[in-house]
């Protein structure tokens, strides 16, 4: 996602408004057209001891990123909930991604794009899987994309930093944080389950 190695890491600039809705095979054609190469996807899920609808009112609700997200600031709407929704997420590192709604599944998920603000560099897919009546599991798969064009080891080098390192702690403070929230109501607090060096490093205490 975030890139110290730019040349790797430049983003694609889509209309996104024109893809709502659009199948995520048509989307990685989409990035294809921009030389943007998907990496393997990466995963996390958590068992929460609540319905799958009472983790979907957690994960569906307007700027629900503040109750769930250990490593978000602030989350600013500009539509939501639905297809077509958008909104931002400002972590506490400083770092700003934008969220657009590909896909919505009433009850059961959402497929957003993900990255800088008009330079999407990710797509993600929100999920509920029900387990029983009172419980469930929650899911998040990523897939980051990168530019074919580059020199192979700085892409390398970059895959490993900031994708395969950096993003499975991240996806598992989040689902965490999803549990947590739809479990107790409570939201959740500045990494809560630990820090992340690019989104919110550790807070320095004197």
């Amino acid at each position: 996602m975030l890139s110290e190695a730019q040349d790797a890491s430049d983003s694609v600039k889509l209309p996104l408004v024109r893809h709502v809705g659009c199948p995520m095979n048509e989307l990685q054609e989409i990035f294809a057209a921009q030389n943007m190469e998907p990496t393997a996807a990466i995963e996390a899920t958590w068992p929460v001891a609540v319905s799958a609808s009472d983790v979907w009112a957690a994960i569906s609700e307007s700027g629900n990123l503040t109750n769930v997200h250990p490593f978000c600031s602030t989350n600013e709407v500009e539509r939501w909930p639905g297809p077509g929704g958008r909104d931002h997420v400002r972590y506490y590192s400083g770092v700003h991604y934008q969220r657009d709604v590909l896909n919505w599944s009433e009850g059961s998920g959402y497929d957003l794009i993900v990255g800088p603000p008009l330079n999407p560099t990710a797509a993600a897919t929100w999920w509920i899987a029900p387990s029983s009546a009172t419980s469930c599991k929650f899911g998040i798969k990523v897939i980051s994309y990168v530019r074919s064009d580059v020199d192979p080891i700085a892409r390398e080098n970059y895959e490993e930093k900031v994708i395969r390192t950096a993003i499975p702690p991240y996806l598992h403070g989040v689902v965490q944080g999803v549990a947590h929230y739809a479990e107790t109501g409570n939201p959740v607090k500045r990494n809560q389950f630990g820090a992340h060096d690019i989104y919110s490093p550790e807070v320095q205490t004197r």
